[in-house]
């Protein structure tokens, strides 16, 4: 099916191109009855703008690059409704890509942005503590988000992940645990790093440590955490409070316990953090440290937005509190 053109809707109404084109940017000197007449008759024969021509003469793709870890990962697929929201209200688009975690990829795909003329682009930095790729080179502004980045600091919106963890060792601690265990990322991530590292401090000065040995790290999966639960559970059977990465690993950690004869919350206790949707409808429950996702999205994006339309704009760096969600787990 062809696209309706000017050229048709000129046909229709017996008029030049330029005067529909006038007509439709309801320039004055087009008479009103006649600009009634083009608009209806485009109505009547679904005509919708060409944006890419629009873009054309503005020198201006009006498109916003975003690189994530994971498409398939509902913590960033909230984050991407949120950009997107924001763009849209602002009369941008985006186009989202996905990385893997893989920086060789994430610099074909920032290529592939640049390539595509995009205006600005907002970053999950893969694997951020040993990533070294420049995004100044890119020639267009940029924003980090849920992860700072090496060399890129200069404007990023993250959660505290360090605060996430002391906030997983004070709730354990009400809760009148002391055989507390972690099981984390594999992968070089800041949001690992820190929230590990917060938990063991708070948990230190507490007067709890966190043995080496109930610390596992593996892949961000549901199996993968999984097989370190069961491993972990079977061989350390005194734990009895596990703060897991992501909602998406506590998950299958649920499932674990459950396969284990393991009674939550009487005999163990389990928080995941992210505090995506899927938390509220698993059995028991799960317990989460929540970020705002969407305010990220939506903030990093309008932040952008902004930047792109000022050179004067002001940058900054935000970081988001997290917050304890107690449920069932």
């Amino acid at each position: 099916m062809a696209y309706i053109r000017l050229k048709d809707i000129a046909e229709k109404a017996n008029v030049s191109i330029n005067t529909v084109s006038r007509a439709l940017k309801n320039q004055a000197d087009i008479g009103d009855h006649t600009k009634k007449r083009i608009q209806q008759i485009a109505d009547d024969l679904g005509y919708i703008p060409n944006a890419s021509a629009s873009r054309l003469r503005t020198k201006s793709n009006k498109m916003i690059g975003v690189i994530i870890t994971h498409m398939d990962n509902a913590f960033y697929a909230r984050i991407l409704q949120g950009i997107s929201d924001a763009v849209a209200d602002l009369g941008y688009t985006i186009l989202a890509l996905s990385s893997n975690e893989n920086l060789e990829k994430e610099n074909s795909l920032l290529k592939t942005l640049i390539a595509n003329r995009v205006d600005g682009t907002i970053i999950v930095p893969s694997r951020d503590l040993e990533n070294t790729l420049d995004y100044d080179h890119l020639g267009v502004p940029h924003i980090t988000i849920v992860r700072k980045g090496n060399r890129n600091t200069r404007s990023y919106f993250i959660s505290d992940s360090h605060e996430s963890g002391r906030i997983a060792a004070r709730h354990f601690h009400s809760l009148n645990r002391s055989n507390p265990a972690y099981i984390g990322f594999d992968l070089p991530v800041s949001c690992n790093r820190d929230r590990l590292e917060g938990f063991q401090r708070e948990l230190a000065e507490i007067g709890i440590p966190l043995k080496i040995n109930r610390i596992r790290l593996c892949s961000a999966t549901h199996e993968a955490a999984y097989d370190q639960a069961v491993d972990l559970l079977k061989n350390d059977t005194k734990i009895d409070s596990l703060f897991v990465y992501n909602d998406i690993m506590a998950l299958g950690v649920i499932k674990a316990v459950y396969d284990l004869g393991i009674s939550i919350p009487q005999d163990i206790r389990l928080l995941g953090h992210d505090d995506i949707n899927d938390a509220k409808y698993y059995t028991p429950t799960l317990s989460s440290i929540s970020v705002p996702k969407y305010r990220l999205g939506y903030d990093s994006a309008t932040e952008l937005v902004g930047i792109i339309n000022d050179s004067t704009f002001a940058q900054r760096n935000v970081i988001y509190k997290p917050e304890l969600i107690v449920r069932e787990s």
